[in-house]
């Protein structure tokens, strides 16, 4: 992974990314329904990892000179 390509290497990031955010979801859909105690990990976890993506996008964006969105 180290020297294939960026889109590549993104793609594999964002696939990784995607099936841990899934993986969990996943359980509780197929076990019925879930307790708020069960939900909260997975909707902190959910939270953090949406905060550093929004992070990691505006340092590229700003790394690139380009002004996010708003």
């Amino acid at each position: 992974m180290a020297n294939a390509p960026q889109p590549a290497r993104r793609r594999r990031a964002l696939t990784l990314v995607g099936a841990v955010i899934a993986a969990p979801l996943a359980t509780l859909a197929f076990t019925g329904s879930a307790q708020a105690a069960e939900l909260t990990p997975v909707a902190e976890y959910l939270d953090a990892a949406v905060a550093d993506t929004s992070a990691q996008v505006g340092a590229a964006l700003d790394a690139l000179g380009l002004a996010a969105a708003e």
